[in-house]
């Protein structure tokens, strides 16, 4: 099980943050050399005055500090998060492209990547193997909204012609501290519709999840849970995954992988990837 942090990463009109350096005024070395007191009379200058004879107050970079927090929020409302994940079992390592720029590279199957940071705006997404720009397996658009967190899911198999990208919206707002939040993904090309149930439990956490979808987010007690993995209404598990959620803690659990792999193009059992989509840090 993998768990993976957030990290909130700029590309493509990255924004630029003005930084005001401060350097103080050294001493002259030749001239302490030469044993001469070296005095600084500024400190005997009266401040200007103004027209009227007034001293003149000093400068108010209030105004500027007021521009620079409302540009902070202006950028807030005018970007979205995405990140990508490789779900298909039988695609080699992938390289992912936003708008012609090398954003993930050499990604192999299973991989959560971390969120980007974007400009809200519509991207040209372009997925090839890796180290292949000739071999595309996607293209297509993708619009990222302002103030929004895509995540963006490879499902399905080359071998069937059924490989596709899929977006999905998380929701990254807080979390009680003593709770969790979790949505399931079902990326297994080869099972049926899904119930996901505590073990000891009948009531399925989340039921008849069908393949490329999402399930609706639920909060749970942070703790560590059996998660049984069933055929849609049935009552033997095929499989069983331990999971551990954190209070204050949103995640997303990534169903990948085969049912039955000896029957598959590849040998890519059936697991649950969970991964971070928002923590109280």
């Amino acid at each position: 099980m993998a768990k993976l942090p957030v990290s909130r990463r700029r590309f493509g009109g990255t924004i630029a943050i003005g930084i005001v350096a401060l350097a103080g005024c050294a001493d002259d070395p030749d001239d302490a050399d030469d044993g001469e007191d070296v005095t600084d009379d500024s400190a005997d200058e009266e401040p200007p005055a103004d027209d009227n004879g007034d001293e003149e107050p000093p400068a108010d970079d209030s105004d500027d500090e007021e521009e620079d927090d409302d540009e902070a929020d202006d950028d807030s409302e005018t970007e979205g998060m995405v990140r990508a994940v490789h779900g298909s079992p039988d695609a080699p390592n992938v390289d992912v492209y936003f708008d012609d720029e090398l954003t993930l590279e050499d990604v192999p199957f299973r991989t959560v990547s971390d969120y980007l940071t974007v400009p809200a705006s519509a991207y040209d997404v372009v997925i090839t193997a890796a180290g292949d720009e000739d071999t595309v397996v996607y293209d297509d658009t993708v619009d990222i909204e302002a103030d929004s967190a895509v995540t963006l899911v490879a499902l399905g198999e080359l071998e069937d012609d059924s490989f596709e990208v899929r977006g999905f919206e998380d929701d990254v707002s807080a979390v009680d501290d003593d709770e969790a939040r979790v949505k399931v993904i079902h990326a297994s090309p080869d099972a049926p519709n899904i119930d996901i149930v505590p073990e000891g439990s009948d009531d399925p956490l989340f039921a008849d999840l069908a393949f490329g979808e999402a399930s609706e987010s639920e909060t749970v007690p942070s703790d560590t849970y059996e998660l049984e993995v069933r055929a849609a209404g049935e009552e033997d598990a095929v499989e069983t995954f331990s999971v551990e959620l954190d209070g204050a803690t949103a995640y997303s659990a990534f169903a990948m992988g085969y049912l039955d792999p000896e029957s598959a193009p590849v040998d890519e059992p059936l697991d649950l990837t969970v991964a971070v989509d928002t923590e109280d840090e």
